[in-house]
């Protein structure tokens, strides 16, 4: 009985000490996983800054559905928002608004807005809400004869709007 013991142990000892496997981490004190900084995604703001009244002109005279190739971003204040809250983030990822900036009552849709960064709205309480004071960015367009941004995202805040 001593004997088939020392051999069972023997053979599994042999069997644990010819186990090969790597460790997860390549070596002690090695830091190729670390990183210095967060890398955060950071949405391309270069836009050309315009006002209401001129993207209203240019999307004038563009043809249905048609896009322009530059990006252009305006300021002003949500003056009414279409979509219905409560199907975010269910129905929708996307907000539509419109927008008027101080130089006149004339308003600009911006249709399929996304959120800071171009991410999607993850919750309706993300959502500014009308009076508040934002910056989008996107391609003017014109659907059914009206000029629109589509397409866009919401560059920053400026002043949020209680409900």
């Amino acid at each position: 009985m001593k004997k088939s013991l020392l051999i069972a142990s023997a053979v599994v000892a042999a069997v644990l000490f010819g186990c090969k496997e790597d460790p997860y981490i390549n070596a002690p004190g090695d830091n190729s996983k670390n990183y210095d900084t967060i890398p955060i995604l950071q949405a391309d703001t270069n836009g050309i800054i315009i006002s209401v009244d001129s993207a209203l002109s240019i999307g004038a005279t563009l043809v249905n559905d048609q896009l322009t190739p530059e990006s252009y971003k305006i300021s002003g204040t949500i003056s009414n928002i279409v979509t219905n809250l409560n199907d975010i983030p269910g129905r929708f990822t996307n907000v539509n608004f419109d927008l008027k900036d101080g130089s006149s009552d004339k308003t600009l849709r911006c249709q399929y807005t996304n959120f800071i960064n171009n991410y999607p709205f993850r919750s309706n309480t993300e959502v500014p809400r009308v009076g508040s004071k934002v910056t989008v960015m996107g391609p003017m367009s014109k659907y059914n004869g009206s000029p629109q941004m589509k397409n866009g995202f919401i560059v920053r805040v400026d002043s949020l709007a209680t409900e």
